[in-house]
C-alpha cells in the first residue's frame, strides 16, 4: 500500500512538473502542489479513522478470546470437581454398605 501511494505521488508530481514546464506558470505549480498536499492530508484522515476501527476490532477479538479461554478453564475446573465429588460419593456409599 505504501509503495502504491509513493508511485501515485511521484506520478502526480510529474504531471504537475509537466504542466509547469508547458505553461511556464509558477501559479499552476503552486496550485498543483497545494492540491497534492491537500489531497494527502484529506486521505490521511480516512487512514486514521480506519486504523482506529482496526484497533477497536482487534480489542474486541482479544476480549472474545479471553472470555472463551476463561469459560473453558471454568468448565475444566467444574469437571474436575464433579469427578472428585463422584469419587467421594462412591466412597461414602461403599462405607455405608460395609
Amino acid at each position: 500500500m505504501k509503495i502504491l501511494f509513493k508511485i501515485i505521488t511521484i506520478a502526480l508530481l510529474a504531471i504537475i512538473g509537466y504542466i509547469v514546464y508547458t505553461t511556464h506558470s509558477k501559479m499552476a505549480a503552486l496550485t498543483g502542489i497545494a492540491g497534492l498536499f491537500a489531497g494527502i492530508f484529506y486521505m490521511q484522515s480516512f487512514v486514521l479513522v480506519l486504523n482506529d476501527k482496526l484497533k477497536s476490532y482487534k480489542r474486541q477479538v482479544e476480549k472474545i478470546d479471553i472470555s472463551d479461554s476463561e469459560n473453558s478453564s471454568k468448565v475444566e475446573v467444574l469437571e474436575q470437581k464433579i469427578v472428585v465429588l463422584e469419587k467421594a460419593l462412591k466412597n461414602a456409599l461403599e462405607n455405608n454398605n460395609n
